[in-house]
């Protein structure tokens, strides 16, 4: 084997294959494939694994060791590619020709591996789209060529593009661009992609434009084989959808009612929900997939009791008491109050309203949690009834912020709510401070003696006053449990 002339070196960024072409060029090679012939490839027609040279699957370093080239850092689409793999089989990450954008080629000189990733269709930097299409001939951009600049030998220079990204073609590739890095999403991205991983964020993105794709235009989306700006376009309406979660994927299945997959009515429409149904089921181990599903069963409980014959899909298992969206008037009576009052708490924001097809619905756990809340403490009343104070007792107590509250009434709250396990943790103190064999007055007696029922409580806290305490198994929260209060201080325990 002869010596190389030139040995380029590979910048951070830049995409392993962009590499091999400026290393192809530097020594005069026609193409990669007779490069990699040159370092002792056997491959049939000087064909080349492009795609698994990208996605790390297949280590180019053997090559470069053989033309004596230092070896290079693994593909950073390596373990992007092992992190798709393990969570879903179905969606692909990578792209089958490659793209580019001029502008950034022109500065830099090298293409940046975040174009190898399908769905980074414009580039974040000069937001326009990136090319992959000759306009002239309508050629695709190919791995096999002379230069980086060009489509192919006889084609002219690949000149910066014309045509500005879109809102939703730029924010998808920001949002690929900072996963790829290690950082997180921005608030700007749509909230259902937040808290995803680059490849969990494509399997959400490529599903619904799937099942997009199958509705406008029917047949299977196989974004490998088309062009940059149609598969733009295609997961832009998918990131629009997502923009108002759960709603604009509800509206996409809802489509569905009037364009069933067969002319059969409800079959047509049953078999087209179970199929989507299989899919989001085998894939539950990603994390985007399985935030799909849980939007695809809240729309399936929705909607499937009234608008379709339930008895008859024995492949979906969906249960009433696990549905996450309940009616307003399962709310009311979980909560076991009136219309009015579920107006209160939601201008109070206790509750989250979420309108669909003009109905009102409510998170189950958020209105679960609310209830076990009003059930696991007092109202003035029950409290009244435990601590068997006065309502004008405990009215002074609750007024000195002596008794800690979660409610406190209002135009909004007609009742107290009344801390329980703080009054419980009130009462177990006092027991511990109680001394035996005390002699004084019942708690109504040491009242008379000029102390209201706020400055007993202020000297029970202090410590100025000593009783004895005598459990009441009928009244465990009882402040009547307290007997022969006194006055205490340090002369009098002196003496």
């Amino acid at each position: 084997m002869g010596k190389l002339l030139a040995r380029p070196y590979r910048h951070g960024d830049e995409c392993v294959i962009s590499h091999l072409i400026r290393l192809s060029e530097a020594n005069g090679f026609l193409h990669i494939g007779h490069l990699l012939q040159f370092a002792g490839l056997n491959w049939k027609n000087l064909r080349i694994p492009t795609l698994e040279f990208i996605t790390g699957e297949q280590d180019l370093n053997t090559y470069l060791s053989a033309m004596r080239i230092n070896q290079t850092p693994n593909s950073p689409t390596a373990p992007l590619h092992r992190q798709h793999k393990k969570s879903t089989s179905s969606a692909k990450l990578f792209v089958k020709h490659p793209k580019v954008c001029s502008i950034c080629l022109e500065e830099n000189g090298y293409s940046s591996y975040l174009w190898s990733i399908i769905a980074y269709t414009a580039c974040h930097n000069h937001r326009v789209m990136l090319v992959d299409t000759d306009p002239s001939s309508h050629k695709r951009l190919s791995w096999y060529r002379t230069h980086l600049r060009e489509f192919s030998e006889d084609s002219p220079i690949i000149d910066a593009p014309t045509q500005s990204a879109n809102s939703s073609a730029l924010s998808l590739s920001s949002l690929i661009y900072r996963l790829a890095e290690g950082r997180p999403a921005l608030k700007g991205h749509p909230a259902a992609l937040q808290d995803l991983n680059l490849s969990e964020v494509v399997s959400m993105v490529q599903f619904i434009a799937h099942y997009q794709h199958r509705l406008t235009e029917g047949g299977r989306f196989n974004p490998a084989q088309m062009d940059n700006l149609t598969i733009s376009q295609h997961y832009s309406t998918a990131v629009e959808s997502l923009k108002y979660w759960p709603r604009g994927f509800h509206q996409l299945l809802s489509q569905y009612l009037v364009n069933p997959m067969s002319s059969r009515g409800h079959f047509g429409i049953n078999k087209h929900y179970r199929d989507i149904h299989e899919k989001l089921y085998q894939q539950q181990a990603n994390n985007g997939i399985k935030r799909l599903k849980a939007a695809f069963d809240q729309y399936i409980d929705l909607n499937w009791p009234t608008a379709l014959q339930t008895k008859n899909l024995t492949r979906l298992d969906v249960t009433t008491e696990d549905r996450p969206l309940i009616s307003q008037k399962e709310a009311l009576a979980i909560l076991e109050c009136r219309e009015p009052r579920l107006k209160k708490l939601i201008e109070q924001r206790k509750l989250t309203l979420q309108a669909f097809k003009g109905k009102a619905y409510f998170n189950r756990a958020e209105v679960q949690a609310l209830a076990n809340l009003y059930q696991e403490n007092w109202s003035f009343a029950q409290a009244c009834k435990e601590t068997e104070l006065s309502r004008h007792q405990l009215l002074q107590l609750l007024r000195s912020k002596l008794i800690k509250t979660l409610q406190r009434p209002n135009h909004q709250n007609r009742d107290w709510l009344i801390d329980k396990q703080a009054w419980i943790k009130q009462i177990q103190s006092f027991q511990k401070k109680a001394q035996p064999d005390c002699i004084g007055y019942t708690l109504a007696g040491f009242q008379k003696q000029g102390f209201d029922i706020v400055k007993v409580f202020k000297l029970l806290k202090k410590g100025s006053l000593t009783y004895e305490f005598n459990p009441n198994t009928a009244k465990p929260f009882s402040i009547k449990q307290l007997r022969q209060i006194n006055t205490h201080t340090k002369k009098q325990h002196q003496g």
